[in-house]
């Protein structure tokens, strides 16, 4: 099976383009300030603004060998409104979300290489759902903001959040904007992708009708 660090790699990399397109399919930037790339074999929107790219870049960098560590439960992507920064909209990527990921082996090079295909066939598929989700979801504000959060595990080791100044800022605005619930908030499931490379479920709570 596929080591930690390796399927925290793999599931930061996906949770970049993932973003990107979460940004694009939300309009919460200009369409122009978006180019298609190709990732896991699908088209894909990315943003080319440096200040967005390198916000995502450095958040996951810091997010990575939290993951590793098995100290994450959930990476999210909080939408706020942009009066009093309370947040409207979470995409929630609940990591492990049944237990450990599923234990086929990855030994020789087609183990490695079936893990690879059934996982990008995967992502690809949720990238898909994304793509549709603005049909089940209210349109976002006009004035909406959003940032990465991380909710951690019981008893994580703190001292891996003190060693880094990113990670340490995304857990404190986490604990700020928990305190924070949707009104009325409505829960949409998205998709459970288990192979032994990603293990994650990721949903969305948004307000209500």
């Amino acid at each position: 099976m596929a080591d930690a660090a390796t399927r925290a790699r793999h599931l930061c990399d996906f949770l970049e383009v993932a973003t990107h397109t979460i940004l694009k399919e939300r309009n919460l930037y200009p369409a122009e300030i978006f180019s298609d790339r190709r990732c896991f074999g699908v088209p894909v929107s990315m943003a080319r603004h440096p200040d967005v790219e390198a916000y995502v870049k450095k958040t996951l960098k810091s997010v990575e060998p939290l993951l590793a560590a098995g100290s994450v439960e959930a990476v999210v992507i909080a939408v706020t409104d942009g009066t009093h920064g309370e947040p409207v909209e979470k995409f929630v990527f609940r990591v492990d979300p049944t237990g450990p990921p599923p234990s086929d082996a990855v030994g020789g090079p087609h183990d490695v290489a079936d893990a690879v295909e059934s996982t990008e066939y995967s992502l690809r598929a949720l990238l898909a759902r994304l793509a549709l989700l603005d049909t089940k979801l209210p349109p976002v504000r006009e004035d909406a903001a959003w940032r990465l959060l991380l909710w951690m595990r019981d008893g994580y080791d703190a001292s891996q959040i003190l060693a880094d100044p990113a990670a340490a800022r995304l857990v404190d605005a986490t604990r700020d904007l928990s305190a924070s619930a949707i009104k009325d908030a409505s829960l949409v499931p998205v998709k459970t992708v288990a192979t032994p490379l990603a293990h994650f479920e990721l949903y969305v709570e948004c307000e209500g009708p």
